[in-house]
C-alpha cells in the first residue's frame, strides 16, 4: 500500500527513534518500525532487514520488486494480455494490500467478492453457459500448461493464471480429433447441442443430392464406442461418438451392395441416378447391350464415351473404323498420360491397369504393397506420407509431350491429357537429402557423407534420435549439465537460406564461454578463468578449494579457521556488479587487525 510522504518536522522526531530502534534486537526493531504484520504467504519477509526486498531504499513501493518474485506475470504484462496486462492500474498495492495481518486476504476482489469479478477484464468474457460456471470448475490446476504458473503451484501457492482459452484446452473432444480443434465452427457457448451454427453438407467433399438428402445421418455416420471410456480429465460426455472420418464415397459400392454382382462394373452411375435407384438413364442400356455382343463389352466409364471417340472418323479419314481394332492394352486407344515415366509402351511397368480401372481414372488403385515392389520400399513414417508429398505436381509437365503425341491427339480430336504428377524420382535411398532439406545447415556434412542422417535418426520419427552427447561429442554431460535444456547451450540462428536452425557444431566447451565469471577475472590466468580448478559440475557451491596448498600459500590455522569467509573477503561493488573480493587481500596482521599496542612494539623483532 502506498505510504504518504513524511513531513520534515515529523522526520526530525523519527530520527532519534530510529537510532534507538537500531540498538534494539532485530525482532523488536522490526515490530517498532513495521506498519503491520505481513500476510502468511509473505511471512518469511518479516524483519527490518527484509524491508528493501519490496521497498527500495528512499523510494515508494516497487512494482519491479514484485515481478522479481512473481515471474509468471511479467510476460503477460509486457504483451498486454490477461488481467494484469490489460489493467490500467499499474500499482500492485491497489488490489493486493499488505501489513494487515497473517490471515488478511491478499486479493481485493471488490465489494461483491470473487464471484462478482468481471471476467472480461481478463480478456475472456464469460458468455452462454460459461457465465454460470463456478470459478474452480475452470481454474483447475490440471489445465495449466504455463511452466512458470505450474512452478507457482508446485510451491504451494495458489494462482488463477495460466488457463487455456481454446475449447480443447478445457473440454474433451467428443469427436475424437476427427473434425479438427476449431469447435467454434459449429458450436457456441450457449450449448453443445444442437450445433447452433449448423453443418452444411453441401460444403463437404461429398455434397448430398437426390435421395441422399433424406437419408438419416447415422446411416452413413455410424456410432462408435471409445475403447478408453469416458476419460477422467477432461471428462467425456459420452463413450459413443459418430464416425465422420474417414467415410469412403469414391464409388457407389462403398456404401451400397451391387445387385448385379459386378457384371456391369462398379460405376453404378452408368445407368442409375441419385434421384432414385429405379430411374435409369435413357439410351445407355441399348448401347451397352449392343456392345456386349462384340469382343469388347463396354464397362465403367467407357459406357459414356461417344462412339466417334473410338471409331472415328478422325482427321484425314473418310469413314469410321469398326473392325480389326486393337484393344488389348489401354495404350492401344489412350495416349500415355505419364509420358513414359513408368516404362516404354507395351512394357508391364507401363500397363495402365496396374493402377487404373475402367470405372474411371481416379481413384488410383496403387497400394502400399505395390510400392514395396518398387526401387524404394516405404518404411517407418514414410508409410504415412501422402503420395503428392514425394510425387509433386509439375504444371509444365504437358510441355514435355513429344510432337508426335501432340499430333495424334489433334488427329483424334481429343484433348491432350497429361498427368502433372512426377512419378519416377531419382532418389538415392541412402541419402535423406535427396528429398529432405538439411535442417542442420551442413554442420554434420562429414559425418553425413559416411553414415547419412541415419547416424542419429531413423525412419520412424525424426524427433527421437540415437545421439548420445557423452559418447558422440567431445563434451560429456556430467552433473547438472545432464539436466540442462539443449536450447540453453545450442541457440537458434538464421541459416544461409533464411530459415532458422539450431547451432550444434562449434558449441563452446569451456566454462567461460557459457558462464559469466562471478569473480570478475580475479583468478584469471592469461585472461582465462579455469572454473574447474575450484568448482565441480554437480553443484556450484560445493568447492574443491581449500585454504592451503596448492590453492593458496595462506593456510588457515588457529582461530583463523573459524572465521567466516566474509570477514576477510568482503563484497565489493564494480559498477552495478557486486562481487566478493578475493584478490588482493592483506596477508599480514595489521592488514586486518587494529594495533592495540598503538605502535609500542613497532620494529620489535622477536
Amino acid at each position: 500500500m502506498r505510504s504518504p510522504p513524511v513531513h520534515p518536522r515529523i522526520a526530525s522526531y523519527l530520527l532519534p527513534l530510529a537510532l534507538v530502534a537500531a540498538a534494539l534486537p532485530g525482532p523488536v526493531r522490526a515490530d517498532l518500525i513495521s506498519p503491520g504484520e505481513l500476510s502468511r504467504v509473505h511471512e518469511k519477509l518479516e524483519g527490518l532487514q527484509n524491508c528493501t526486498k519490496c521497498h527500495p531504499a528512499g523510494r515508494q513501493f516497487s512494482v519491479e520488486k514484485c515481478l522479481e518474485c512473481h515471474k509468471e506475470l511479467r510476460a503477460g504484462i509486457a504483451a498486454g494480455k490477461g488481467f494484469h496486462g490489460k489493467s490500467s492500474e499499474r500499482r500492485c498495492e491497489a488490489c493486493h494490500r499488505e501489513h494487515h495481518g497473517k490471515e488478511f486476504p491478499l486479493v481485493d476482489w471488490g465489494a461483491g467478492g470473487r464471484d462478482s469479478f468481471d471476467h472480461a477484464r481478463a480478456g475472456w468474457a464469460l458468455a452462454g453457459k460459461h457465465a454460470k460456471a463456478k470459478c474452480d470448475a475452470c481454474h483447475d490446476p490440471r489445465r495449466i500448461t504455463d511452466p512458470l504458473v505450474k512452478d507457482v503451484l508446485a510451491k504451494g501457492r495458489k494462482s488463477m493464471l495460466g488457463m487455456p482459452v481454446t475449447c480443447a484446452g478445457c473440454h474433451f473432444d467428443e469427436h475424437r480429433t476427427q473434425l479438427g480443434n476449431e469447435c467454434q465452427k459449429c458450436h457456441d457457448p450457449a450449448g453443445w447441442k444442437p450445433a447452433s451454427k449448423g453443418f452444411d453438407h453441401a460444403k463437404a467433399r461429398y455434397p448430398l443430392a437426390g435421395a441422399h438428402v433424406k437419408v438419416p445421418c447415422a446411416k452413413c455416420h455410424v456410432p462408435l464406442t471409445d475403447p478408453e471410456g469416458k476419460h477422467d480429465f477432461p471428462k467425456a460426455v459420452s463413450v459413443t461418438y459418430a464416425k465422420y472420418k474417414p467415410i469412403p464415397f469414391g464409388i457407389c459400392t462403398d456404401c451400397h451392395k451391387d445387385p448385379h454382382q459386378n457384371r456391369f462394373g462398379a460405376l453404378c452411375v452408368t445407368c442409375h441416378v441419385v434421384e432414385g435407384w429405379k430411374t435409369l438413364k435413357v439410351g445407355q442400356g441399348a448401347k451397352v447391350a449392343f456392345h456386349d455382343k462384340t469382343r469388347y463389352p463396354l464397362r465403367g466409364a467407357h459406357v459414356h464415351v461417344d462412339c466417334r471417340a473410338c471409331h472415328g472418323p478422325y482427321e484425314g479419314q473418310a469413314k469410321g473404323k469398326f473392325k480389326d481394332m486393337a484393344f488389348a492394352a489401354c495404350t492401344d486407344c489412350h495416349l500415355d498420360a505419364h509420358l513414359g515415366q513408368l516404362g516404354k509402351k507395351g512394357s508391364p511397368q507401363a500397363a495402365c491397369d496396374r493402377c487404373h480401372a475402367v470405372q474411371g481414372w481416379v481413384p488410383v488403385r496403387f497400394e502400399l504393397a505395390d510400392h514395396q515392389k518398387t526401387r524404394y520400399p516405404l518404411e517407418g513414417a514414410h508409410v504415412a506420407v501422402a503420395c503428392d508429398r514425394c510425387h509433386v505436381k509439375n504444371p509444365r509437365m504437358a510441355d514435355k509431350a513429344q510432337a508426335a503425341m501432340r499430333a495424334e491427339a489433334r488427329r483424334q480430336r481429343r484433348p491432350l491429357k497429361v498427368s502433372e504428377f512426377t512419378m519416377e524420382k531419382k532418389v538415392d535411398g541412402k541419402k535423406c537429402t535427396s528429398c529432405h532439406r538439411d535442417v542442420h545447415q551442413g554442420q554434420f556434412e562429414k559425418r553425413m557423407a559416411v553414415d547419412g542422417c541415419t547416424a542419429c535418426h531413423d525412419q520412424v520419427t525424426f524427433v527421437k534420435t540415437k545421439f548420445d552427447h557423452s559418447r558422440d561429442t567431445r563434451f560429456r554431460l556430467d552433473g547438472k549439465h545432464g539436466k540442462t535444456a539443449c536450447g540453453s547451450c545450442h541457440a537458434s540462428a538464421a541459416g544461409k537460406d533464411g530459415k532458422p536452425y539450431v547451432k550444434y557444431a562449434g558449441a563452446p566447451v569451456t566454462c567461460a564461454k557459457c558462464h559469466a565469471d562471478p569473480h570478475a577475472a580475479q583468478f584469471a590466468v592469461k585472461k582465462v578463468t579455469e572454473c574447474a580448478a575450484c568448482h565441480g559440475v554437480d553443484e556450484w557451491k560445493k568447492l574443491k578449494f581449500v585454504h592451503g596448498e596448492p590453492f593458496t600459500t595462506y593456510a588457515l590455522t588457529g582461530k583463523h579457521a573459524r572465521v567466516s569467509c566474509e570477514k576477510c573477503h568482503p563484497v565489493a561493488r564494480i559498477g552495478k556488479l557486486e562481487i566478493k573480493r578475493f584478490k588482493p587481500v592483506p596477508r599480514d596482521c595489521q592488514g586486518c587487525h587494529a594495533d592495540f599496542h598503538k605502535g609500542a612494539f613497532r620494529g620489535y623483532e622477536p
